[in-house]
């Protein structure tokens, strides 16, 4: 198949960001979400935002992308986690090789639950739903080694030899949410679990959901949060330490009404106790907090962002003034909230070419107000797209 080549377009209405007085990165916060709700706004792209990049994945039978793959960037990679194995393409998009296995074997990876980056130390670590091992592979695809791990819901690999644990806290009994440990083993800190049941039923179940996200890297750290707590904390040295709380007021889920607690009614009836309330992901970039908040049930997502200096927030709504996403203002195409973030100072969201092949977003485009010759390079590779193609990244430069 034909390889679509990166696509780069700009907007140079850049804008020196200057810190607040007084601003403190090392200050804990509070987020008060109630209060952003009512701060409605219709939020430009190009208030945000230098550049857009658009990279189109190369599509061949090597490299076929699944609907629930994860995108992983470096400076000159970027890695998909693909469920089963490892894809490696370059920053303009073009396929270089599979990375792992099906299966599981010796060095085979079955499915994979988390993959981390170190780019360091030029290191993929995956951590699978079968084996309780972390299983090491170069950039260059040769398997490195496994190193033996609590079978835990998510373990992410950062430098220094170092592992953060999530646990989901199903069964009650946990002792912590959190916890920091070196590769072999032994704990360095931990985020105490404080809430705990007895299960005596002989039956554990629980609730994560594909629009959560526990990690995320910013300003050499990484940060995490539980999707029943709502503290984000982050590695300091060998230490966890509360960074900020993301306060949902009224819209937090009350502890009991887990499912997984038992006196709860488990999954019967969690969904009507579960209206009204709402889980928070959230990612930094550029001292910028995105927030995305979605009903247990109704899945309405709720996008929010919080400028950290400022400690000012807004809700995105459309001309509507339903929950909305950043209008795209600078080529008029594809509406924008960001699925994570490149680095400290880009972020990406990923887009089906069926979706930019419809004609409704050509209609949108064509009527946006923006010059013919701003929207004219994304039109021109919208047209060579095939709906069928590898999803194509937008990459958004944040001022």
């Amino acid at each position: 198949m034909l390889l679509l080549p990166v696509l780069v377009l700009s907007c140079n209405r850049g804008v020196e960001q200057v810190e607040e007085p007084g601003y403190d990165r090392d200050k804990f916060f509070v987020v008060d979400y109630e209060s952003i709700l009512n701060n409605k706004s219709i939020v430009s792209l190009s208030e945000l935002a230098d550049d857009i990049e658009y990279i189109c994945l190369e599509t061949n039978d090597q490299c076929l992308l699944r609907s629930t793959a994860k995108y992983h960037f470096t400076d000159e990679f970027i890695f998909v986690n693909n469920i089963e194995y490892i894809l490696q393409f370059d920053r303009t998009g073009k396929f270089i090789k599979q990375i792992g296995t099906p299966g599981r074997g010796p060095g085979e990876i079955g499915l994979i639950r988390i993959l981390s980056v170190l780019d360091e130390q030029k290191q993929l670590v995956v951590q699978t739903n079968w084996a309780r091992k972390l299983y090491y592979f170069s950039y260059d695809g040769d398997f490195l080694k496994s190193v033996p791990v609590k079978d835990v819901r998510r373990i992410k690999a950062i430098s220094g030899e170092r592992l953060v644990y999530f646990d989901g806290c199903a069964y009650g009994n946990e002792d912590y949410m959190f916890a920091l440990v070196n590769t072999e083993g032994d704990t360095l800190d931990v985020v105490n679990n404080h809430y705990k049941w007895e299960n005596e039923t002989g039956f554990v179940g629980t609730v994560f959901y594909h629009l959560f996200v526990p990690f995320y890297f910013y300003n050499n750290t990484i940060s995490f949060k539980s999707m029943h707590n709502d503290t984000v904390y982050n590695v300091a040295g060998d230490s966890i330490r509360p960074e900020y709380l993301v306060d949902p007021g009224k819209y937090q889920l009350p502890q009991e009404d887990r499912v997984e607690v038992p006196s709860s009614g488990g999954f019967q009836g969690f969904a009507e106790r579960s209206k009204g309330y709402r889980f928070c992901s959230v990612f930094e970039a550029d001292e910028m907090l995105f927030i995305s908040s979605s009903g247990y049930q109704d899945r309405i997502q709720y996008n929010m962002i919080y400028d950290r200096p400022g400690a000012t927030g807004r809700l995105l709504v459309d001309n509507n003034n339903d929950p909305g996403s950043i209008i795209n203002d600078i080529d008029g195409g594809t509406d924008f909230w960001p699925k994570a973030a490149v680095n400290d100072s880009t972020v990406y969201m990923p887009i089906l070419p069926l979706d930019l092949k419809k004609k409704e977003l050509r209609d949108k485009i064509m009527n946006s107000g923006v010059e013919a010759q701003d929207f004219a390079p994304l039109l021109e590779m919208i047209d060579r797209l095939d709906e069928n193609d590898n999803p194509v990244l937008m990459v958004v430069s944040l001022k």
